[in-house]
């Protein structure tokens, strides 16, 4: 039996998809909000073709806190295959206790059970934003020191933490891999995470980060998590990146195929600057959440190249163009806007 955590998640619920076009069975799948379970219902009934609508009904849903250890351990009675997509996303550092308690302590416990439960295998979705980086002008690879965490971010700090408790369990006999996917993109769940990108250009906001990063489409990370959990492959880690770009370039493609208009304008540095003292200002009268930190300016201006060999090679991953993936992603969401 495969389990899936974060299945109402924006990755748990296209790995859904593509289990239920695999025509796989027995699929237990956690969540926490019930109006999240009925988006991904939604979600799956629209993109599905109707042949495959049973598929859906066969999916084992439970109501659990990855936090809960003792609930959660019932969950992995008769399972095999764990998937880890659970995960929690912030830029504030009021989010920061809340994601060391989910990213870090929430692996914890994924990791524990499995192997309290001698699970078969378990692929843990990470984020190149847990990866090092040499200094120079060489890309990151999956070997890439990570020597510093001064002017990482949280969600880095956690991501990173997360990879350290799943290598910590494949001491103790778990077989393990992980992937590090860069900014994903793929259809629905325009209101949060990389699909905010979509958002911000259907709505026609004039400004563009100037960071550069790498990106890639939602199905060549589940291909790739899916190959991997069927391989030999384990306690290994995988950069999946298709194309490493800035967010201009991507932003512009996007407002291409929507057919609206791509921002214009790079966000300005000193402005940053300027809302981010403010901030801090009007929060010593207003409690309210920072959305603007000193990390979050140096991320915008930030810029990575990540390599995406080893996944081709040993994988054997044939990587979407980011045009070919945003030309799907507006067939789906032609879709779910009827």
């Amino acid at each position: 039996m495969i389990l899936i955590s974060g299945a109402t998640g924006f990755l748990g619920t296209h790995l859904l998809k593509t289990l239920c076009l695999n025509n796989t069975e027995n699929i237990r799948a956690l969540y926490r909000s019930e109006d999240k379970k009925e988006y991904t219902i939604n979600f799956l009934k629209t993109l599905l073709p109707v042949d495959f609508h049973n598929r859906i009904k066969h999916i084992e849903w439970v109501k659990v806190d990855i936090l809960n250890l003792p609930e959660l351990e019932k969950t992995f009675e008769n399972i095999k295959f764990v998937y880890h997509c659970a995960a929690w996303v912030g830029n504030s550092p009021r989010d920061y206790n809340m994601m060391r308690k989910v990213n870090i302590e929430g692996t914890a416990n994924m990791v524990n059970l499995a192997v309290s439960h001698k699970v078969d295998k378990f692929c843990h979705v990470s984020s190149v934003a847990a990866l090092g980086q040499y200094t120079g002008s060489k890309n990151s690879d999956e070997q890439a020191p990570r020597d510093s965490e001064r002017y990482c971010s949280r969600y880095s700090i956690t991501k990173f933490g997360a990879e350290m408790e799943v290598w910590r369990a494949s001491q103790e006999g778990l077989n393990v891999v992980i992937v590090n996917p860069g900014v994903i993109l793929g259809s629905g769940f325009f209101d949060a995470g990389s699909g905010l990108i979509f958002d911000k250009v259907l709505n026609n906001f004039k400004f563009y980060p100037p960071k550069q990063t790498g990106f890639v489409f939602v199905d060549d990370v589940i291909q790739a998590m899916l190959k991997l959990m069927q391989s030999d492959i384990k306690n290994q880690r995988y950069i999946l990146v298709a194309e490493n770009t800035n967010f201009k370039i991507v932003m512009e493609k996007i407002a291409e195929v929507f057919d609206c208009k791509p921002p214009n304008y790079k966000v300005n540095k000193p402005l940053l600057y300027l809302l981010w003292i403010f901030q801090n200002i009007l929060g010593l009268f207003k409690s309210q959440k920072t959305q603007i930190t000193l990390n979050t300016i140096r991320q915008i201006y930030s810029k990575r190249v990540f390599s995406n060999k080893k996944s081709i090679k040993d994988i054997g991953l044939s990587y979407t163009s980011l045009n070919q993936a945003i030309n799907l992603i507006f067939e789906d969401y032609k879709k779910l806007k009827q």
